[in-house]
């Protein structure tokens, strides 16, 4: 998902706002549960939720959506299977079910990006906590915008897995995060990586996500929903370089 990071930069400019295009990327992860076949099958592109039959309208109501999008819309996006897990939970997770998780974070992701581009913040929610939202970026999409979230902010490089133990939740405590997640995975952006946040009067931002690679943390749990599929769902976050401490095996190289 979405990296919590505490460094933001902003340029501006002006542009024509467009919709963003998808991004190609190798062995896309499988379709929603709500594919071709159900109530949705007739939407081939994102459409608004008045303009879909009412059965598939029904589906997504409770989504708090106000456009629905195709049941491939993560094969659209070539949503990557996750690297390789490097399990470090001494066998508390098995690395299948290590795997099956990292997986569901770049699906979660997958959706986060739809849902920015798409302008739908009521579906944020199912998929991560509020401290995964940037406040400049909530401040946006409530007044329209589209921000565009390019992979190197969506999809790691490369996974540990860790159980989070006493020194952990201190660590998210002193953060004012949530301590109630049992695993965080341990994982490494790519950079440069910039936000890109178009505003509907055409004027343009831009956010730093990271200025070069970065290790970041991941806290969650795997959450199976009857739409989006699995996905990680996480609530709060950190890296390497945080002044606040973080637990010296995360970090270990």
């Amino acid at each position: 998902m979405l990296a919590l990071t505490g460094s933001i930069v902003l340029a501006t400019g002006c542009a024509p706002a467009a919709r963003s295009p998808a991004t190609a990327k190798p062995h896309a992860t499988s379709f929603s549960p709500a594919r071709a076949g159900g109530p949705c099958a007739s939407v081939k592109t994102t459409t608004p939720i008045t303009d879909v039959p009412q059965a598939c309208a029904e589906l997504w109501a409770p989504y708090q959506v106000t456009e629905v999008p195709p049941a491939d819309i993560l094969e659209q996006e070539h949503v990557p299977l996750a690297p390789p897990v490097v399990n470090r939970t001494n066998g508390a997770v098995s690395d299948a079910e290590a795997q099956r998780w990292a997986n569901a974070s770049n699906r979660d992701s997958g959706w986060y990006k739809w849902a920015y581009a798409y302008t739908q913040p009521g579906l944020l929610l199912k998929l991560v906590g509020p401290a995964l939202i940037p406040g400049v970026d909530e401040i946006a999409l409530g007044n329209g915008a589209e921000i565009l979230v390019p992979d190197c902010d969506l999809y790691p490089t490369s996974y540990q897995l860790f159980r989070i133990g006493e020194d952990g939740r201190t660590y998210f405590e002193r953060k004012r995060l949530p301590t109630d997640d049992a695993y965080t995975f341990v994982v490494t952006f790519t950079g440069p990586c910039k936000v890109r946040t178009t505003y509907p009067d055409g004027h343009v931002t831009y956010r730093q996500a990271f200025a070069g690679p970065t290790v970041v943390f991941e806290p969650g749990a795997l959450r199976s929903d009857r739409i989006l599929g699995d996905l990680w769902f996480g609530d709060a976050g950190g890296g390497c370089d945080d002044p606040s401490g973080p637990p010296a095996e995360w970090c270990s190289r």
